[in-house]
Order: C-alpha cells, then sequence, then structure tokens
C-alpha cells in the first residue's frame, strides 16, 4: 500500500477513535443505568404452532427483536406507553398497547392469523413490514414489496422501475440490453445482489429483466452509501433481492400471453421437511418475438442494376442511398428466448446452521440481434447465445458458538459459454429487402465494407464471501466482510478455425482476458439508547486486469496488463423521533471497472482494459415519516437529497471516427474526467383501511460535465463544460393509484384495479451544449400510462389478472434513441398453493 493509502488509513484510524471516545464520555458505561424495562412473552399461530422468523417490534423506533425459536422473546425498552407489534412472513400483523414504567416486565402475547394470501391488507402490512426490517440502518434505503405484484408481468428489473431514483434502461423489447441508472449513477456503478451474493458473473440467462418477480419477496435499495456486509465497490448503490426463505410447503405456477407474440411462464416449488431438509425450485421461460414497430431512417436498394441518387450516395454503398424521410418499419429479426432452473437443497433451523444450501442454476438464451447502437443500421441474419452454469453455496448462523457472533459464508461458480454469429453475405435494410456483397461477409458495419464477425468464448467467475459480525452488547458492534472475485474469458478458437474464414481472427481475438478483485471491510457500530445509531467503516479495494491492447503508434496488438488499489471510508448516521426517522452519511468510495467495461460483450460493446477506477465524494441526507393519522388512514414519506462529485467517471460513448459515426456502431466506455451530480428523491403514499392506496415517487437530479479542458495540456477547452451529460435521464416521475373490491361476486374472492401514469423528460443524446441545434440531439419528453385488473378467487388460490402497457401507444426510447415497444397487453393465469 502507497503512503496516500496509510495517510488515508491514518487519518480514518484518528477519526473513529475520536468518535469512540467521544460518544463513550457522553453516553452512560452502560444499559443498566439508564430508565430501562422489559415486553416479554411468546407468539403463536391460532393452531399454537411456533412461527419461525416472527419479530415483535415498536413501529416508528429501533426497538425490535426477534422471536426465539420456543416462541418467546424479550423486548428490552425505556419506560413510556407503546404500541407494540408482531409480525411474520404469511400471518397478518398484530398490535398490542403496553404503558411501562421503570424497571417494569410486562408479558404480553401475540397469537397470528393466517394471511389469505396477499389482500390488500395484507399488502400494505408486509410492505411496512419490509421497510420496517431495514430501516434501523443508518444507510439511505427503501424496500419494495415483491409479495404485492405476484400477479402481474413484471420481472425484476421493472419491478425496480417503481422506486424512487430509480430508472430502468432498455435497448428494446423482452430480453434487451439493460441498464439501472440510481441517483445519477448508471450501468456497473450499481451492484446487484441475490440473499446477499453477488450476480455479477451469473449470464444473460438469469439477469433482472427476465426473472419473474415470483421469486422475491421483496427488494432492498440502497442509495449512495452501501454497508460492508455486500463487499460491494458500488458508488452508485447496491440493490439485495431477497427471495422467498418460507419454510411452509407452496407451489406458485403461472402463465402469461401477450401483445408481440410474448409468452411467459414460472414455476416455484418449497418446502420443508420436519428434520430441517429444505427443498426450493424455480424454472422460468421467456419468449418474444418482439416485433413491434418501430420509425427510423432506412436504406434504399437500387433496383435492376438502376443507380440510386442522393447527396449520400457513394460507391461504397454498393448501389444504395438513405431515405429522406424517417418511416414505420416492424421488427422482423428481434426473437428473444431463454429457459432457467434454479434447485436448492440443504438444511435449515438447526443449532449449527439457520441456513446451510447448496444451489445449483441452470439456464441458456437464443438472441437475433436486429440492429447495433444505432437502429438505422439493421441486421437480418446476426444472432447470440449464451448457455450458464452456477452451482452455489450458502452458510449462515447467528449466536455461533457465543451470543452475539454472526458468521456468513457463501461461494459462487458461474460458467457461461456464449457467443456471436454474423457471417452472411447480405446486406439488409428496414423495408426487409437484401443485397448480395461481393465477397464479403458480415452486416454489423454502417460503411458498406463487411465486418465479418464470429466469436465463440467462455466466462468463468468464482466469488467467495465472508461476513463476520460481533454484537459486544446492546449498544456495540463490530463486522468484517471479505470478498473475492475471480473472471477468465477465454475465446474458442477452433470454433472460430473451423468457420468460413479461419485466416480472419487477430492476435486480440485469441487473447484470454482476466480480472481479479478483492474487497475488504471493517466496520464500528454504535448504538444510544436504541435511539441514535451511527456506523463508521472501510473499505479496501484491489484489481488485477490483463487483456488485449493496442500501441498507438504502431497499432499492435498486445497484452496489456492494469493493477490498482484503492483505499475508502465513510459515516453513516440514524436518529429515531416518535414518526420519523432521520439519516446522514458520507464516504470517499471507489468503484472498479467490470469485466463488461475492461473486457466488452463480444458483439455491440468494445473493451478497455486501461480504464481507471471511478473515485467519488458522497454526501447523503434523508428522512422517513410513517404515521397513522387515523384508524383509516396512514401516511408514509420518503425523502432524501444527495451530493456526487465524482472523478475518473466512465462514460458510455458510440464508438466514433473523428466526428462521425464509425461503422462498427458498438459502444465503447472511456474515463471522462470530473462529473458532480445533485440530486433528490421523494416517495409519498397514502394507505386507506384495506382498501386503497395513492401513491407517487420523483426524482430530479443536475449531472454536469466539470472537465475544463479535454487535451492534457489544458488548451483545448471543452464545448460541454459545466452543462449536463450526455444520454442520461434527470427527470422522471409516476403516480398510481390502486383500488380493491373485497368478496366481490363471491366471499374470499378480490377485484384488485391497479392505474399508473409515468413521465420521463427529455434526454440529451449528446453533448446538451448544442443539444438545441438539431431536432434530433435529445430523445423527447415520453409520457405513458399502464393499468392493469387482476381478480383473486379463494383468497388467492386462483387468479387471473390482464395488463394494458403503454396505453397512449406513446414512442417510447432509451440509449440513443433505441425505440422500445408501443401499446401492448398481457392476459396472466397463476395458481398458488400453501400448506403452512
Amino acid at each position: 500500500m502507497n503512503c496516500h493509502n496509510n495517510t488515508k488509513l491514518k487519518r480514518l484510524f484518528y477519526l473513529g477513535s475520536s468518535l469512540a471516545l467521544l460518544l463513550l464520555f457522553f453516553c452512560p458505561a452502560s444499559a443498566q443505568d439508564r430508565d430501562v424495562s422489559k415486553i416479554v412473552g411468546y407468539v403463536k399461530a391460532e393452531d399454537g404452532k411456533i412461527i419461525p422468523g416472527a419479530t415483535v417490534y415498536i413501529p416508528n423506533t429501533a426497538y425490535s427483536t426477534a422471536v426465539g425459536k420456543d416462541g418467546h422473546y424479550v423486548l428490552v425498552v425505556e419506560s413510556g406507553d407503546y404500541e407494540v407489534m408482531s409480525s411474520a412472513i404469511g400471518f397478518l400483523a398484530e398490535k398490542r398497547k403496553v404503558s411501562l414504567k421503570k424497571g417494569d416486565s410486562k408479558h404480553t402475547q401475540f397469537i397470528l392469523k393466517a394471511d389469505p394470501n396477499m389482500s390488500i391488507e395484507q399488502v400494505v402490512v408486509s410492505g411496512k413490514s419490509a421497510i420496517q426490517e431495514v430501516r434501523e440502518t443508518p444507510f439511505n434505503v427503501v424496500a419494495l414489496d415483491a409479495k404485492s405484484h405476484y400477479n402481474t408481468t413484471l420481472d425484476l428489473a421493472h419491478l425496480l422501475d417503481k422506486a424512487s431514483g430509480v430508472k430502468i434502461r432498455e435497448t428494446g423489447g423482452l430480453g434487451s440490453d439493460m441498464n439501472i441508472t440510481l441517483n445519477g449513477f448508471t450501468g456497473r456503478n450499481i451492484r446487484v445482489f441475490m440473499d446477499g451474493v453477488p450476480m455479477e458473473g451469473m449470464g444473460t440467462a438469469f439477469q433482472l429483466n427476465n426473472i419473474p418477480v415470483n421469486m422475491a419477496e421483496r427488494i432492498e435499495v440502497y442509495k449512495g452509501v452501501v454497508p460492508i456486509e455486500f463487499g460491494a465497490d458500488a458508488m452508485g448503490g447496491v440493490i439485495n433481492i431477497v427471495t422467498n426463505r418460507t419454510q411452509n410447503t407452496t407451489l406458485d405456477a403461472s402463465y402469461s400471453y401477450g401483445s408481440f407474440n410474448t409468452h411467459k411462464s414460472n414455476v416455484s416449488l418449497n418446502h420443508t421437511f420436519k428434520s430441517g431438509v429444505s427443498l426450493q425450485l424455480n424454472a422460468f421461460q421467456n419468449y418474444s418475438d418482439n416485433n413491434y414497430k418501430v420509425k427510423t431512417d432506412y436504406r434504399i436498394f437500387a433496383k435492376e442494376g438502376k443507380p440510386v441518387t442522393g447527396e449520400d450516395d457513394d460507391i461504397w454503398q454498393e448501389g444504395s442511398a438513405w431515405s429522406p424521410d424517417s418511416a414505420w418499419f416492424r421488427r422482423f429479426h428481434d426473437t428473444y428466448r431463454n429457459e432457467t432452473i434454479m434447485a436448492k437443497v440443504g438444511i435449515v433451523g438447526k443449532k449449527w446452521a439457520d441456513r446451510m444450501l447448496l444451489g445449483l442454476t441452470v439456464g441458456q438464451v437464443h438472441q437475433d440481434v436486429q440492429h447495433g447502437a444505432e437502429m438505422r443500421y439493421v441486421y437480418g441474419e446476426r444472432t447470440a447465445h449464451s448457455k450458464s452454469f452456477l452451482p452455489s453455496f450458502v452458510y449462515d448462523k447467528r449466536n455461533l458458538i457465543v451470543e452475539g457472533l454472526s458468521v456468513r459464508v457463501t461461494g459462487n461458480y458461474n460458467y457461461q459459454k456464449a457467443g456471436s454469429v454474423d457471417t452472411t453475405a447480405y446486406k439488409y435494410s428496414w423495408t426487409g429487402e437484401r443485397r448480395l456483397m461481393k465477397d464479403l461477409r458480415g452486416q454489423s458495419n454502417a460503411f458498406g465494407e463487411a465486418s465479418y464477425g464470429l466469436s465463440e468464448y467462455s466466462n468463468s467467475n468464482q466469488s467467495g464471501t465472508v461476513n463476520i459480525g460481533y454484537r459486544i452488547n446492546a449498544d456495540h458492534s463490530v463486522a468484517f466482510n471479505n470478498v473475492l472475485s475471480n473472471y477468465e474469458r477465454k475465446p474458442d478458437m477452433q470454433r472460430v478455425a473451423d468457420a468460413l474464414f479461419p485466416s480472419l481472427p487477430t492476435a486480440a481475438d485469441s487473447m484470454k482476458r482476466t480480472s481479479f478483485k478483492n474487497t475488504l471491510g471493517l466496520e464500528y457500530r454504535y448504538t444510544f439508547q436504541r435511539k441514535w445509531n451511527t456506523n463508521v467503516f472501510a473499505k479496501h479495494y484491489t484489481n488485477k486486469a490483463s487483456g488485449p491492447g493496442t500501441h498507438a503508434e504502431t497499432e499492435e496488438t498486445y497484452k496489456q496488463k492494469e493493477e490498482v488499489s484503492k483505499t475508502g471510508y465513510g459515516i453513516a448516521s440514524t436518529y429515531f423521533l416518535r414518526n420519523l426517522q432521520l439519516k446522514a452519511s458520507a464516504e470517499k468510495a471507489y468503484r472498479l471497472p467490470n469485466d463488461r467495461e475492461l473486457f466488452g460483450d463480444e458483439l455491440l460493446e468494445e473493451g478497455n482494459v486501461a480504464l481507471k477506477p471511478e473515485e467519488s465524494n458522497n454526501y447523503n441526507i434523508g428522512f422517513t415519516f410513517n404515521k397513522e393519522l387515523t384508524s383509516d388512514y396512514s401516511i408514509y414519506v420518503d425523502w432524501s437529497g444527495y451530493y456526487r462529485d465524482t472523478y475518473n467517471f466512465i462514460q458510455t460513448l458510440l464508438a466514433r471516427i473523428g466526428d462521425e459515426v464509425n461503422g462498427s456502431s458498438m459502444y465503447r466506455r472511456v474515463n471522462h474526467g470530473r462529473v458532480t451530480r445533485l440530486g433528490t428523491d421523494i416517495e409519498a403514499r397514502v394507505y386507506y383501511k384495506n382498501k386503497a392506496t395513492v401513491g407517487a415517487t420523483l426524482t430530479y437530479m443536475d449531472i454536469r460535465d466539470k472537465v475544463r479542458f479535454t487535451d492534457k495540456d489544458g488548451k483545448k477547452e471543452n464545448g460541454n463544460y459545466n452543462y449536463r451529460m450526455a444520454n442520461l435521464p434527470y427527470f422522471f416521475w409516476n403516480a398510481d393509484a390502486s383500488y380493491y373490491v373485497h368478496d366481490f361476486l363471491k366471499k374470499g374472492n378480490t377485484l384488485n384495479l391497479n392505474y399508473t401514469l409515468n413521465f420521463v423528460d427529455k434526454i440529451y443524446k449528446n453533448s446538451e451544449a448544442y443539444g438545441e441545434k438539431s431536432t434530433k440531439a435529445f430523445i423527447p419528453k415520453q409520457f405513458y400510462s399502464d393499468f392493469s385488473a387482476t381478480y383473486l378467487l379463494e383468497d388467492g388460490k386462483y387468479n387471473i389478472s390482464f395488463e394494458a402497457r403503454n396505453l397512449e401507444d406513446a414512442m417510447l426510447y432509451d440509449n440513443y434513441s433505441l425505440q422500445k415497444p408501443g401499446r401492448s397487453f398481457a392476459v396472466k393465469l397463476r395458481y398458488f398453493f400453501i400448506k403452512r
């Protein structure tokens, strides 16, 4: 470690030491000296059985405890009047009023009633419980309840799109490439986890935009500063998908059919034997022709040898020219298909293990590629494919050997075989016409020069995580985290050598790509009177990468190696009032380039091994207000504000030659320099009994280019200095309303109606400084709405849903004006069985 990093560590040490001394000086020596009381009792089901995973807590405070294996609990609080609640997955929450004097010990019992499978009343309670579970932390985090969306056709990505500060960006329809924008950060600045296990390297068969929402219990969205237990170099935040951990026997099966010949099906099965052996199985399938209409420029081919006139015509276009006007066309080569099976088996609820599971995920994807980074260059035969094989292991234990010691260990091996084919001798137009090219192969070149493409490669990613936490007492705890990951990509040269043109592969094609990362985290947490929580932490990042590089002068390919070592640190704090929680955090953060940025995707993205880590100073403030206004109405408001000062910002650009888009029509990543972000998110929601909810989320971000000069000598001024960064959404909101009709047509049946209105402001495709000079320099404003109706029969055992998306048939765009589907409809049938 260099001197600069040593200085940072010393500063961190002095900061932590000083803070600890101040806290110990101003605070009582132990909890025993305080005005404390106890609430004790048990939590059981109506049939007298113990409820695993039940909790007892006081809303809008940090007081909470887990119920023991014997059903008993002890909740230590200060004297006062409280409303105490108990909840558990699959059960309705119960509330009790308790008055305590100093030293009192009150006995309070809870008998929880079974949840009749997700009517609105239970959805509200479950949603609040998910938020309550994570709100003790001082981090800026919200939770999305997935269970309330089980009857929709949503995947996990489009559920995330409903969270404040989150915008899902796609390049097309079902299965298209997807990026997440969170608090002004996008793509790989946001790390995604499933039950705390990183999803990086899991392959295209198991991604957020194809995993059905039924696999998740909730989604936690950490904005900005991230807890060390994730071991993530994520400046933008972390998204953690919490899957269903029920020990009940459940069967959840569904099928949906929608526009553009879209089929989705999903089966989930859970069963835990009395011996503690647990079995989990999830299988899902997605298929779509994606044959929706788009409006774009197109190429006109000459007829029977007659030349095509026009100022854009040239010899290299081989008898073709661009049309003077754009027109509507139906996509004809964009089929997407994937199948995935995910199985887990192991032991739960033992003295030596809360959970110990072995898992295996197997999946495959086949995808036609209609176009690249620009829609005008259409492909008619280009395809991509992949197969994934992912064994995994997880071990969890609280109070291991001694009280307060928790250990979590995970291991993953992710293997993916993938490739793409672009070897045709034909050039295509959006009209469906094609032109035979002489002695040339490949469609991907925009200039009519063939760009032969045939790749076959394997990705392997191994990762291991160790989390150790120790609760010293009610006030003090420490935690340690370490994450190791290794990535390797090997091209299959035999596959290429057996193709039509064995002489075409270059030195870069045959070169192995590797990346090794290690993230180490340490954390100290202090809790004062269960009202004030503060975390101080440090993270150390190491990354080694090697892959093909090109000498600037000779343009020769060589094996380029890069190594970085960085140390970050931060502090996060929260304070609880009666109905209000205040939060603040600050962090010196780093984000290491990931494998896709370093090495590309062998299809539409170029690699850049020389990318430097992004560095950012992050500051966050916020509050959560949660109050029951009357017996009928309750309100929830969550607001956050943030500032990010980022250096070596990794920007996504179209590959260029000079000022013109080059023929490869691919994306590439470069370190831009300094970028600042000032933004705010707000979510507000009102609940009326078990009949209706109304809510909205809004995000505004001011993302500015702070690079004054574009050359090293400081002579060439940046024309976009202090203007907005290109191709990033900066203002968007959505509003929704739901209404529930209980006992509709028959007792136990429920009709649910939902309407959502969405807005995205215009997005500059290129530099904002020049954006007003051309009508095509920005993606226009987007205003659209969605509607759904769900009928639950026999308390949710049988479910029928109808969905209509983009009712206005608006023209929706994303990255560099890639058009997304118009108006669409879908019907979903779902069967749900549970044995408690």
